[in-house]
């Protein structure tokens, strides 16, 4: 039981993956019969997946922000458990968005999360001074773009209350804080010493 959870821990990109195209193949075979919320989260979810990929290369946003702001090293870690949050929580959130396509704050908090990819990825390159964009950026980007689009399409489809844009911003907060909250407790490091290194490493980037 022990080597299955520590397999589902290491593939816990590529059983996201599955996930998602489950949900691809449905999509497909159900076409016609789909809202238009589910047809653009579909397209979210597409986006979220390769940015997901492109992220797992060296030298990503993740990497930076734990070896500089946090100063953990990678080695010392399970496989798969700096990771294993973020699936869980973009398969949750875009599962979600799928079933209950009528709740359109489920679909405007997934549309916040691709949003604030591309605007973290943009203040990456400026808060670590890099000199050529981070990977994932690529996708952070484009998947931005789309989700800016996908807002304009439901507004001219589709009349709705105007509260659902803060349900779908309490929603992506208040997921993304459990992610976060899931993702400190997984690293193997007292939270008392990963603010203390974040504190620094504030202080040197800012105090100059």
């Amino acid at each position: 039981m022990k080597k299955f959870g520590f397999w589902l821990l290491k593939n816990n990109i590529h059983i996201m993956t599955l996930i998602f195209l489950g949900w691809a193949v449905w999509g497909f075979c159900n076409w016609q019969n789909l809202m238009l919320v589910q047809k653009l989260t579909l397209g979210l979810y597409a986006f979220i997946i390769v940015h997901e990929y492109e992220e797992s290369y060296k030298g990503r946003f993740l990497d930076l922000m734990a070896g500089r702001v946090l100063q953990i090293d990678w080695r010392s870690l399970t496989p798969g458990v700096t990771h294993i949050s973020q699936a869980l929580y973009i398969t949750l959130a875009f599962s979600a968005a799928m079933i209950w396509p009528e709740q359109l704050w489920l679909t405007f908090a997934v549309i916040i999360l691709c949003i604030f990819e591309g605007f973290i990825h943009n203040w990456g390159i400026v808060m670590f001074r890099l000199h050529s964009v981070s990977p994932g950026w690529w996708t952070a980007v484009l998947m931005c773009a789309y989700a800016i689009w996908a807002i304009i399409v439901i507004n001219r489809n589709i009349d709705y209350p105007g509260i659902q844009w803060l349900w779908g911003a309490l929603c992506f907060l208040g997921g993304f804080l459990c992610m976060e909250v899931l993702f400190q407790t997984l690293l193997d490091k007292p939270m008392k010493e990963k603010v203390a290194s974040a504190r620094r490493f504030l202080g040197e980037r800012f105090g100059k």
